[in-house]
């Protein structure tokens, strides 16, 4: 399974043929290996809920995002991944990613995921994270 980044869900939303490649590509992978669907963070989900409601047309970009989010699964945060993030935070202090980046790394790593991100040196920086560009 692979943990989709908030940047790969807003492209993929907005319709990005890359976005909607990589997803295609993927599912057939994944389907060919009998291995379960993708998911994102709860942390993931915040961030595109936040920008759901910057918008002009709030109700159909919600509805949008309520679709997408219904399709994958949701990883959240939890006892091990809250101590991995601070593990992290000591092991990554002078390359710091932010504090939020830094609970979806966290969330992934104890769920064994690979992140798919465009945003990989920032979160290569992370010891033992599996990141993949999209």
């Amino acid at each position: 399974m692979v943990c989709f980044d908030t940047d790969f869900l807003i492209a993929y939303l907005q319709r990005n043929p890359h976005a909607i490649r990589k997803l295609e590509l993927l599912k057939t992978e994944h389907r060919d290996n009998n291995s379960a669907s993708a998911c994102t963070t709860s942390i993931n989900a915040v961030e595109l809920y936040k920008g759901v409601y910057r918008v002009t047309n709030r109700e159909r970009e919600a509805a949008k995002v309520k679709q997408l989010m219904d399709s994958l699964d949701l990883l959240t945060l939890d006892h091990e991944s809250a101590r991995l993030a601070g593990e992290l935070d000591a092991a990554t202090k002078s390359k710091a990613i932010g504090d939020l980046d830094l609970i979806i790394a966290s969330i992934a790593l104890t769920n064994s995921q690979t992140l798919i991100t465009r945003n990989v040196k920032h979160f290569e920086r992370v010891p033992g994270l599996t990141v993949e560009s999209w």
